[in-house]
């Protein structure tokens, strides 16, 4: 079984795929087809280093990884059929259940086109920041937070192996936290994001990110996709919930993944770079991975998957 990895906001990079936008026409007209549906030239973005603050913009970066990741399942899907099941960070849940059939390509975009527009005023209207904490524990991460939320909404946002949790919410509380964290002997990398995603500073717009879901008609799966805050797998009937939820809740990317790792024969990402297989190597050590945003990537892992049937 093929472990499928969608990427999540922040794996946007200039320049990734560009090869196979130039040389492969199945990803191309993909491509230009978002272009015409999310209305700005998505080429533009994500090729041309001139938009590369722009693509990092929450209501930008969402749909093109959508696009990218999708357009990548689909150069991968007709070129070898493999048994599969999804999981995605984030974001990359919405890019899964696309790829999934669980939703049809058009209605993804147009459906996280909105998630991020909502998700960008969110963080205007409360403004947060996430730091991802190495070197500690979640208990010891969880009783540091419980000791400053009298500063300011603060949560576990993702738990993305073991030994990486990334933690969100207003700066003042995140500040502090991270002080004391320092001081136990843990390592805080601020992220480069928009604002604090999976934290209580969302929930001002899940009204109207459940108002958005309640319109799509989901379909049953073409393959199982998993979320990452239930560990269990979307249906048409849990999906509007999941997702609402979804938007403040913790992910669990490692404890999601490490569920299957008995039936693992591979993982790939799809999508730009590599953050999931990075987090994967550490929760199933030796399971083979594999990428597929450059052409020679890509032809690397269908090679390898059809050599596994």
């Amino acid at each position: 079984m093929i472990g499928l990895l969608f990427s999540g906001q922040g794996a946007q990079k200039t320049g990734l795929t560009l090869d196979l936008y130039q040389s492969v026409p199945q990803y191309r007209q993909l491509i230009d087809q978002a272009s015409n549906i999310l209305q700005f030239d998505l080429p533009d973005l994500l090729y041309d280093q001139a938009q590369a603050q722009r693509l990092a913009a929450t209501e930008y970066a969402q749909p093109a990884i959508l696009a990218v990741s999708y357009a990548l399942n689909q150069v991968l899907q007709d070129s070898v059929d493999i048994p599969a099941f999804g999981i995605g960070l984030s974001l990359g849940e919405y890019s899964a259940l696309a790829s999934a059939h669980n939703i049809d390509f058009v209605s993804a975009l147009r459906l996280i086109q909105k998630r991020g527009e909502l998700m960008g005023k969110a963080s205007k209207q409360h403004p947060g920041v996430m730091v991802a904490v190495m070197k500690s524990s979640l208990p010891k991460i969880k009783a540091v937070l419980a000791t400053v939320q009298d500063l300011g909404e603060i949560g576990i946002a993702n738990v993305n192996t073991p030994k990486q949790v990334v933690i969100g919410g207003a700066e003042k509380p995140v500040t502090k936290a991270c002080s004391e964290l320092t001081a136990q002997g843990a390592r805080v990398v601020p992220l480069r994001v928009s604002g604090a995603f999976h934290t209580p500073l969302m929930r001002s717009i899940q009204s109207d990110l459940n108002a958005e879901l309640r319109q799509v008609n989901w379909q049953k799966g073409r393959f199982p996709v998993y979320s990452t805050t239930t560990q269990t797998e979307f249906t048409p009937a849990n999906l509007t919930t999941n997702l609402t939820n979804q938007l403040v809740s913790s992910t669990y990317f490692a404890k999601t993944l490490m569920q299957h790792q008995d039936k693992l024969t591979a993982v790939v990402e799809l999508g730009p770079g590599q953050t999931l297989l990075s987090f994967a190597r550490k929760v199933v050590a030796g399971v083979p991975t594999y990428r597929t945003d450059s052409c020679a990537d890509m032809q690397a892992a269908v090679s390898a998957l059809e050599a596994m049937k």
